[in-house]
């Protein structure tokens, strides 16, 4: 095995991390809307931070994983969806992470609420991302039990 193949069996290692972080600061995003405590508003642009940073990893390791691992031909087309989601959902991150920290204690609603779509519509994303990814591992029929 050489170096590239070892650095894109990396990616079912590091995609876990980044999904978790961005999916826990969407959370603690809705719990802002009950409970909005200074604690939170500094955890969340940390988390989306660290969790896009991660998606870059991820995304790389992805990228060179796919060069040698095909889904069957019935999903490709997961695939390439699954790339362009994933690489979005990344920009995306970095994106929330920069608007969640410059809105971190915003006064006006129009800044609380930017912030929230920001950090929603990047786990929403990411979201369908990770569906496709395990889409392609697992299958059209995992949850098929008419076996």
């Amino acid at each position: 095995m050489n170096f590239a193949q070892l650095f894109g069996r990396l990616h079912p290692l590091v995609l876990h991390f980044p999904i978790a972080l961005i999916l826990l600061a969407a959370t603690l995003e809705a719990v802002r809307l009950k409970w909005d405590r200074p604690a939170l508003a500094q955890l969340v642009p940390f988390l989306l931070l660290v969790g896009a940073l991660g998606a870059v990893a991820s995304s790389v390791t992805g990228w060179v994983f796919a060069l040698e691992s095909y889904p069957r031909p019935s999903l490709r087309w997961a695939l390439n969806w699954h790339r362009w989601l994933g690489i979005t959902a990344t920009v995306l991150a970095g994106g929330a992470a920069w608007i969640a920290h410059r809105h971190a204690n915003a006064a006006t609603p129009g800044g609380r609420w930017l912030r929230r779509s920001a950090v929603w519509f990047t786990a929403l994303v990411l979201s369908a991302a990770a569906h496709l990814g395990a889409l392609m591992v697992w299958g059209e029929d995992y949850f098929d039990t008419s076996e």
